[in-house]
């Protein structure tokens, strides 16, 4: 019986791996010979589009684990008070505990002079840059840093 386990499960294997092999091959694209003009009556407008991005704040340890929050504005401040963007309903979370802050394409954590500290990646930090899947904490509400 064990033998037979073993062996459906290596046979599984293959496949998976066979399938995943076949996923990788890159599509075959035809090669484009002829251009044809087309005339259009179509009329573009100028407009100046500002890229976006977008970060999220995921809780990973904490009553509300799993909960996520988009930060978008220039400056997203986090702690236990109301007037916060995002709000840590947790005694060990300062009112005001820190504040996220978009520099062009860069985020940076900032403590504002918390109680118990701001952490990234176990580290104790008073302004640090943020990198995609950095571990912050608050107090004891853990969060992972995701960038898109």
């Amino acid at each position: 019986m064990g033998n037979i386990l073993i062996g459906i499960l290596i046979l599984l294997v293959i496949i998976d791996i066979i399938l995943r092999l076949r996923k990788r091959e890159e599509p075959k694209l035809e090669k484009f010979e002829e251009f044809k003009e087309i005339k259009s009556k179509t009329i573009m407008l100028e407009s100046a589009v500002a890229p976006i991005y977008w970060a999220y704040l995921i809780i990973k340890h904490g009553l509300e684990r799993g909960k996520d929050f988009k930060i978008q504005k220039e400056e997203t401040k986090i702690g236990r008070d109301e007037e916060n963007d995002i709000i840590l309903s947790h005694p060990t979370v300062s009112r005001f505990h820190a504040k996220i802050i978009r520099e062009g394409e860069n985020y940076f954590i900032e403590d504002l002079n918390s109680a118990n500290s701001t952490f990234v990646n176990g580290i104790k930090v008073q302004k640090e840059l943020l990198h995609d899947n950095d571990i912050l904490q608050f107090g004891d509400i853990v969060c992972v840093f995701k960038r898109l």
